[in-house]
């Protein structure tokens, strides 16, 4: 319901807006009905030709190329996408046109790779704070990162080998990670201790999962940029 309120009001919005803009990828619309898969989640979402199309005319930032950070893109302009669904929404989108681009240089086995190791990242960081909305909502946008860090990895003089220094960098990341969860879960003062016993285990073989997953530099440096970014809170909020 919620999706289809959004597409009404993405509709009148349209009508208000100046029809010329011209995009990249708008005429590329020749379908009449639009199915858009999430590589990150197992919801589709589907447009006729027209609606599509309306989507491409007031939004030429979502088809840039070379793209903007999907972050970037949408704070530019969310018209249509107000909510935290509609948010939703807009990054599948972004994801589906940045993915007809990235083509090339491992980028299919790299794209399952990133997706896997955000959505465990975020995992993590949910049994962390013990659930919450802004979880659940980060699924649909993953494959939005995971496009734009398979942009700069076509685009730039970068592999998928291992340096020398590979696997003690890893082995560090990974360290810090499970002890910033350690610290917080220490501090949470309505929790017994048999229960944060059982929290960390998890956490830790989860986190010693998101370890197999990080199989390259590049690997390395989009996990932990996207962890720091997007997780980045003081462990004294656990406090309650």
């Amino acid at each position: 319901m919620r999706l289809l309120l959004n597409l009404l009001l993405f509709t009148f919005l349209v009508s208000c807006k100046n029809p010329n803009i011209k995009t990249k990828t708008h005429d590329k619309v020749t379908k009449d009905y639009v199915s858009i898969p999430s590589s990150s989640i197992k919801d589709n979402f589907s447009y006729n030709k027209k609606e599509f199309k309306q989507i491409l005319e007031l939004h030429p930032e979502i088809s840039l190329y070379p793209p903007l950070h999907p972050d970037l893109a949408y704070n530019k302009n969310y018209v249509g996408f107000v909510d935290e669904t509609g948010k939703d929404v807009y990054f599948t989108i972004y994801a589906y046109l940045l993915k007809e681009k990235n083509k090339g240089r491992n980028s299919k086995r790299l794209r399952k790779k990133l997706i896997d190791a955000f959505l465990k990242v975020n995992y993590v960081h949910a049994l962390y704070k013990r659930g919450g909305s802004g979880f659940s909502h980060q699924k649909p946008r993953i494959a939005a990162y995971a496009e734009f860090n398979i942009y700069n990895y076509i685009n730039r003089d970068t592999n998928l080998n291992k340096s020398k220094k590979f696997y003690k960098r890893k082995a560090k990341y990974t360290e810090t990670f499970i002890n910033n969860m350690e610290k917080g879960i220490l501090k949470l003062v309505n929790m017994p201790e048999y229960a944060k016993k059982r929290m960390l285990k998890e956490i830790r073989t989860e986190i010693s999962q998101l370890e197999k997953l990080i199989q390259s530099d590049f690997l390395l440096e989009s996990v932990k940029d996207f962890e720091q970014k997007y997780y980045n809170y003081d462990n004294t909020d656990l406090l309650w």
